[in-house]
């Protein structure tokens, strides 16, 4: 029943906007993993989007995709000032933000990834509202072979366990590089981190700006490295509320 809602969602920001071949694309996507063989841009209540061919960057697109974050940013926008895409992908959540008035960074280390964000910016006029950033989020700067997934693009991830990798990417830590972003002490962040299992490691890397900064809310996805791993990471550096955003995210909200 809740994946029915689901589809329905898409299905009608997709023909609000005239956009069949998204919904056909989406048939196939759920029947074999496919999508349209072309290149497509694609217009949703969420934006502008170019889409690759044989790719899921047409669901990412749709206004509706990870509804339960969606709602839980649209609730509480007036509450923040900034807004952090830690695994930007192809940028929807930023380009959201942005267009809500929030000031906006993104991070997102797939080179492939990167350069459709960059186009996406550019074709909702964006790119200089939102800061991005060709880099990942860990707990020490280095580079890293990623294992990156030409049809589901945001599931990518660094290879482990003898995985072969296909692309390289760069990963900082959020203390070395926050100083450049001209973020204040009074600023009410909110810090969208989804980074495949990384979460507990960006974090170690943010210790000095959690610590620093007051105002922070985390929105982390947490189906991969646990919840209890997520919320160990954070106590360590200062007191956090903690809640449910949807079955895949919590938020963690620092305490003054």
């Amino acid at each position: 029943m809740k994946k029915l809602l689901t589809y329905t969602r898409y299905f009608l920001d997709y023909m609000k906007h005239g956009d069949l071949g998204s919904v056909l694309a989406s048939v196939k996507y759920v029947l074999n993993k496919t999508s349209h063989n072309s290149d497509r841009t694609i217009r949703t209540s969420a934006g502008t989007f170019f889409c690759r061919k044989n790719t899921n960057d047409f669901q990412f697109a749709n206004y509706y995709y990870e509804w339960g974050v969606k709602k839980y940013f649209l609730a509480h926008k007036n509450e923040y000032t900034v807004f952090i895409d830690g695994g930007a992908c192809v940028g929807d959540y930023s380009i959201l933000m942005a267009r809500l008035g929030l000031r906006s960074i993104a991070f997102e280390p797939i080179p492939y990834n990167f350069e459709v964000l960059i186009k996406n910016l550019e074709l909702n006029n964006l790119k200089s509202d939102v800061l991005s950033f060709a880099l990942g989020l860990g707990d020490k700067n280095f580079e890293s072979t990623f294992v990156f997934n030409p049809v589901n693009t945001g599931a990518s991830h660094i290879a482990v366990d003898g995985e072969t990798g296909n692309c390289k990417a760069n990963i900082v830590t959020f203390d070395s590089i926050y100083p450049a972003l001209g973020l204040k002490k009074e600023d009410r962040i909110l810090f969208k981190l989804d980074v495949e299992g990384m979460e507990p490691v960006a974090l170690l890397g943010a210790e000095k700006f959690i610590r620093e900064f007051p105002n922070i809310t985390f929105v982390m996805e947490d189906k991969h490295s646990g919840e209890d791993y997520i919320k160990d990471s954070l106590n360590r550096f200062a007191s956090f509320e903690y809640g449910v955003v949807d079955e895949f995210n919590i938020y963690a909200k620092k305490q003054i």
